[in-house]
């Protein structure tokens, strides 16, 4: 955007980020089960600053449902995820998202709590979920950013 009289303004650097046809549900709430997100097709498209996505070729919004991450992340946010970040050792007090192989997709906060690892709401009326004692659960990717559209 050039506003008269300022020309060193400098140009702003954007990127697409597909909304893929998938859910990611709080925790307690059934998500998506599909992880491989290169197979699903965008119905949609939002353009972000680059700076708000380090890995824009791994970067993609899902829509959540539940509310177990409220009042930050509500049901019905759109959260951008970058499926470079699943390194449990960079991800402490992150928010991510998470695949289990019989719930699909869930969205919580990742605490490292003495080399225990869990998945925990923001809503602390859910309880934490450990994620090392039950191995159907991979972490997908770290939520970058998220939006909601005005009521």
């Amino acid at each position: 955007m050039r506003r008269e009289g300022h020309t060193n303004i400098p140009k702003l650097q954007m990127v697409a980020v597909p909304i893929l046809d998938l859910h990611v549900g709080a925790i307690g709430q059934k998500g998506s089960q599909l992880t491989d997100f290169d197979v699903v097709l965008a119905n949609e498209i939002i353009a972000a600053p680059a700076s708000w996505c380090p890995n824009p070729a791994l970067t993609n919004c899902l829509r959540v449902e539940g509310t177990s991450m409220s009042p930050i992340i509500i049901n019905g946010d759109i959260v951008a995820v970058d499926s470079s970040q699943t390194n449990p050792k960079g991800l402490n007090g992150k928010i991510v998202v998470a695949s289990h192989r019989e719930n699909g997709l869930s969205l919580a906060r990742f605490i490292n709590a003495d080399g225990v690892h869990l998945l925990e709401a923001e809503n602390r009326d859910s309880a934490p979920v450990a994620v090392e004692k039950d191995k159907k659960w991979q972490i997908v990717g770290e939520v970058l950013w998220w939006i909601r559209k005005a009521p």
